[in-house]
């Protein structure tokens, strides 16, 4: 089975990459990456260097050509600025032959907006933080509580993430129209009411502790075929100590929340992030993706690739797939950075 992985220089693909290679599926894998100098290039058995998602369709175009020459049968993207585009050209790598690995574009469009996220779960009954424009906000802030955290609208982890503690303090800060402004989840462990600048910062980074990261494997039916839940602390994003739960509470949580996500037509690798705070779990982001913890939940026996290609590809059922899906509470995971050494020459610059 041909596999292609886009975005393999960043965390998220690696991950998948790393996922794939303890697969008991025979696979041979692609990797696809704007940057010639990604070190997921040379993990993989063939590689290819592709457009950028803002060269819009020379990106699409790359896409298709690499599936069609190379007999591509899965593809699966690896970074959240490839989301949308790969969905939005979904039915033309599958005429091309290729099963891509990701959800209905609409889906795709509104969990990756955390304003159109807020507005749909918030509708439906499902705890997301309060979440608002900045234009919005700017009209009310002397009523908000404070602390808030203002970030990307389309970002994920803790990339551009700054936390205001007075609205003195937000009004002379300078602010992306595109940026939107959260309530700060205050974990419940930390046993505080109101944080102050020492309680949210850690060695002068964002404490991103007790963070809730909720993954689910959902077949092309619509059947969710498994749940994976664990608590994390991150650093800049990245998660450095992951320790699985299986807390019923939780995983009912996540259940619900997921049946919610299928009836808006989405299919495939989900991740939902919150903090469990003094009102119960509350969620603040929404990835329709594998993370950068994939690799992690394999380890731990809970390979998520290996099931999206079982039931996406190989037509199996939701039942025997999710029999492999599992995992305990035995072993945590403590996590650093390494080094993948490549020859120099290998390295070819596009013309």
């Amino acid at each position: 089975m041909k596999v292609a992985v886009t975005g393999v220089g960043g965390g998220v693909g690696q991950a998948i990459i790393r996922a794939l290679r303890r697969s008991r599926l025979p696979i041979n894998i692609m990797g696809l990456d704007a940057d010639p100098w990604a070190v997921g290039l040379y993990q993989c058995d063939d590689h290819a260097v592709i457009p950028t998602v803002s060269d819009g369709e020379a990106y699409a175009a790359a896409l298709e050509k690499v599936v069609r020459e190379r007999n591509i049968d899965v593809l699966i993207p690896g970074t959240d600025f490839e989301l949308q585009p790969v969905a939005d050209v979904r039915e033309r790598l599958i005429e091309a032959g290729c099963c891509p690995i990701i959800s209905d574009p609409d889906f795709v469009r509104t969990s990756r907006d955390k304003l159109l996220s807020y507005a749909a779960l918030t509708e439906v009954g499902i705890p997301f933080v309060w979440t608002t424009s900045v234009e919005e906000f700017a009209k009310s802030s002397s009523d908000a509580s404070f602390p808030v955290i203002v970030k990307p609208r389309g970002g994920s982890g803790s990339v551009g993430a700054k936390v205001f503690h007075e609205p003195e303090e937000l009004a002379t800060a300078r602010l992306d129209a595109e940026d939107i402004v959260q309530e700060y989840l205050v974990p419940k462990s930390w046993g505080l009411g109101k944080p102050g600048p020492a309680d949210v910062l850690k060695a002068g980074r964002l404490r991103q502790e007790d963070e809730v990261s909720i993954q689910a494997a959902i077949g092309p039916g619509g059947e969710i075929i498994g749940i994976f839940a664990s608590i994390n602390e991150l650093r800049d994003g990245v998660p450095i100590r992951i320790c699985p739960t299986l807390d019923p509470d939780t995983l009912a949580f996540a259940r619900r929340v997921f049946e919610v996500f299928i009836g808006m037509g989405h299919v495939g690798p989900c991740n939902i992030q919150g903090r469990l705070t003094d009102s119960g779990l509350v969620l603040y982001e929404v990835n329709p993706r594998f993370t950068g913890i994939t690799a992690v939940r394999a380890a731990l026996g809970w390979n998520e690739c290996e099931a999206a290609l079982r039931l996406f590809v190989l037509k199996e059922s939701p039942e025997s797939t999710g029999r492999n899906l599992r995992y305990g509470t035995d072993t945590v995971c403590l996590r650093y950075t390494t080094e993948h050494f490549v020859g120099s020459s290998d390295i070819k610059e596009p013309a």
